[in-house]
């Protein structure tokens, strides 16, 4: 973002629920589509190269002197550390496949909502994208004409802020979980039990997998159904 678009962004995250061109998302996020990419070029630390470090660094690491300290046997130590290594590699690489799954889901969200089909008063079935209609469904995001005299699409301020601020904050976390396997260090360090860490990783998933409510779903509403209600009122029941 320009830096006037990031200081209108920010105004609009202080203003609440204002209507927008629903294209005006494209210019609070310009790089989706490029982000997008990157994405989809991202890859994690392969399982081998994992192993091979691994098998040539454990011996030299603090956790394995501190078990041979307390008594057990080699044979014992490997087990036990290629045990935690391959817990840690599987829970980090599943957060870090799902942070890029729903960073690249977003990205084409902002596409979708940036370009959507302005047949009136509603789009035809197929010119839906199904996959982010669903996604409409569940986050409670609308984008449709506004009511009365402007003859323009809109979309509702809070929609866009929910939607980049999540995106900001997977991209935060990707950069985290890459960052920690810039080096060797989390192979040969153990802080939780196998069970903390299966429900550490089930618990990091599932913040990943929350997106922000909508003002109305904070009260158990919704403001794509309230805008059906209008629609069917203006252009009859058989509308949507």
């Amino acid at each position: 973002m320009v830096s006037s678009m990031k200081e209108r962004y920010e105004e609009l995250k202080k203003c609440g629920n204002i209507l927008l061109n629903y294209d005006e998302i494209l210019l609070f996020y310009p790089d989706y589509f490029k982000t997008k990419v990157e994405l989809e070029n991202e890859s994690f630390i392969s399982k081998e190269q994992v192993d091979d470090i691994f098998e040539k660094n454990y011996r030299g690491s603090a956790l394995f002197d501190k078990l041979v300290q307390l008594g057990m046997a080699n044979n014992k130590i490997y087990e036990f550390m290629k045990h935690n290594k391959d817990l840690k590699y599987a829970s980090l690489k599943s957060i870090f496949d799902k942070l890029v799954q729903s960073s690249i889901d977003l990205c084409e969200l902002i596409d979708y909502i940036g370009h959507y089909p302005t047949t009136y008063p509603v789009p035809k079935e197929e010119e839906k994208n199904s996959k982010m209609e669903k996604l409409f469904e569940k986050y409670d995001i609308t984008v449709r004409y506004y009511l009365g005299d402007i003859n323009e699409m809109q979309i509702a301020s809070d929609d866009i802020v929910r939607i980049i601020d999540k995106l900001h904050e997977n991209l935060e976390m990707i950069n985290s979980v890459k960052g920690i396997v810039t080096s060797n260090d989390w192979l040969f360090t153990r802080q939780l039990s196998d069970e903390e860490r299966e429900k550490e990783t089930n618990d990091i998933i599932n913040a990943i997998d929350y997106f922000p409510l909508s003002a109305y779903q904070k009260q158990n509403q919704s403001s794509r159904e309230e805008g059906k209600k209008y629609l069917k009122l203006q252009h009859g029941k058989n509308i949507i």
